[in-house]
């Protein structure tokens, strides 16, 4: 399966390197089409790419919509995801934010303790990589 066919998801935390190394465990099953680190650029673009309306590459330059040639290339997510050391109440504020332009968005959140259930001591791209694709896979079904 190829990114073309993956699906769109974008991503909300505050470590892009870790962002980074997620996106890449996420494929090919789920593109990591925008990465926001802070919650001010959450509120100001996550809400109109997931309303279909965003003409601008990420400002994080961070996802496969940073590197789309043109607005019209720019995909819009199916979910977003949170990072564990975004709080609930900034999700909380994200979510209602892109659910009032697009209410088919589905959320996903991992927080550390769901990681350290998991196995992981620290963000371990490997653990939170196959965390997600099984939430995601459950509240995209």
């Amino acid at each position: 399966m190829s990114t073309t066919a993956a699906i769109p998801i974008a991503s909300f935390g505050n470590n892009p390197e870790v962002a980074q190394a997620i996106r890449q465990k996420l494929l090919p099953e789920y593109d990591v089409v925008h990465i926001t680190l802070t919650l001010s650029t959450s509120l100001s673009e996550l809400p109109t790419l997931c309303a279909g309306t965003f003409t601008q590459a990420p400002s994080s330059n961070l996802g496969s919509n940073a590197t789309a040639s043109a607005p019209t290339d720019l995909k819009v997510p199916k979910a977003i995801i949170f990072g564990g050391g975004v709080s609930p109440s900034d999700a909380e504020q994200v979510k209602e934010a892109v659910l009032a332009k697009n209410p088919d968005i589905k959320f996903v959140r991992l927080t550390r303790e769901d990681m350290v259930a998991a196995g992981a001591e620290g963000p371990d791209p490997e653990v939170i990589g196959r965390l997600l694709k099984e939430r995601l896979a459950e509240v995209l079904a």
